[in-house]
């Protein structure tokens, strides 16, 4: 059944050749290579778990008292974002686990991307036919950094409230186009009822599928150009010693990505990360110390 499925496709799409050449692609078990594969499995765990938050969060600048679970600030006057995220943390089950484990994955994935850069530039793997490439790893840590910004700033809470005022001040100075630029991305002046909203667009859809287009063409050239690999004896350019991809570094691949899971959830359980609670929503007349994101 499976071998009939197999040449439909192939008879139809021509796709024998290409899975077979996917397939025999060799990768090097240096593991200072695993670097990008960690930060993919990361940015899956971000999707995976950013889907769960969205079904929970609300982007609303709206002043409500709190009635939530969390007793030292039942009463208070909170936006419904900040009170949705405090609804998430309490009272939905394994909400904070999940939201933990998504900050983790975000801290991990810009660290790894970073590992991976540093990588790639101090062996000399970005130069000439790799520089390609090399631009648009660094695009990926930049978009990394932009939606860590926009999704640390989410929750409207005293920290990243702070944190997002000295953001909107950085891109109003923006010399010519500052005011334009706040007025597309941020909704006019700040805080503004838009702000919110336009966060959430840029950090679940604009920039997730900038990230998703780098991934697959950072993918696509490495598959074509082959990866760099060590200098050592019976090692050249023009091949690549190391393990194919099926069925020996699809195991070791896949054994990689749980474990990165099962770390990301330890730390998200166990390892407690931006306590909202503790910070209190956003007030502009306050000011909290240390307010900046995480990177």
């Amino acid at each position: 059944m499976t071998r009939r499925l197999v040449r439909w496709f192939d008879d139809r799409l021509g796709t024998a050749r290409f899975t077979r050449h996917v397939l025999n692609k060799v990768f090097p078990d240096h593991w200072s290579f695993m670097l990008g594969e960690i930060a993919l499995y990361c940015f899956i765990v971000l999707v995976l778990t950013g889907t769960f938050l969205s079904f929970f969060y609300e982007a609303s600048p709206q002043a409500i008292s709190y009635t939530g679970s969390y007793e030292p600030l039942v009463g208070v006057e909170v936006s419904r974002a900040y009170a949705s995220t405090l609804d998430l943390s309490f009272d939905v089950r394994a909400g904070l686990l999940i939201r933990q484990m998504h900050h983790w994955a975000a801290v991990l994935f810009v660290a790894v991307l970073a590992l991976h850069a540093a990588r790639v530039f101090f062996t000399g793997a970005f130069r000439r036919p790799r520089e390609l490439n090399w631009v648009i790893g660094v695009g990926l840590l930049l978009l990394a950094l932009v939606n860590g910004f926009t999704g640390y700033s989410l929750v409207d809470d005293q920290l990243s409230g702070t944190g997002l005022r000295i953001g909107y001040s950085i891109v109003l100075s923006v010399p010519v186009i500052g005011t334009w630029l706040v007025a597309l991305l941020l909704g006019g002046e700040f805080p503004g009822p838009d702000l919110l909203s336009r966060l959430l667009v840029m950090h679940i859809m604009i920039v997730p599928a900038l990230i998703t287009g780098l991934i697959v063409a950072h993918f696509a050239i490495m598959v074509r150009q082959k990866h760099t690999q060590f200098p050592a004896p019976g090692r050249a350019e023009a091949n690549v010693v190391g393990l194919r991809l099926w069925p020996t570094y699809a195991a070791k691949a896949t054994g990689l990505f749980f474990l990165t899971t099962a770390v990301l959830a330890a730390l998200g359980g166990l390892v407690q990360i931006n306590p909202i609670w503790l910070f209190g929503p956003y007030r502009v007349a306050d000011v909290s110390a240390a307010s900046q994101p995480d990177w």
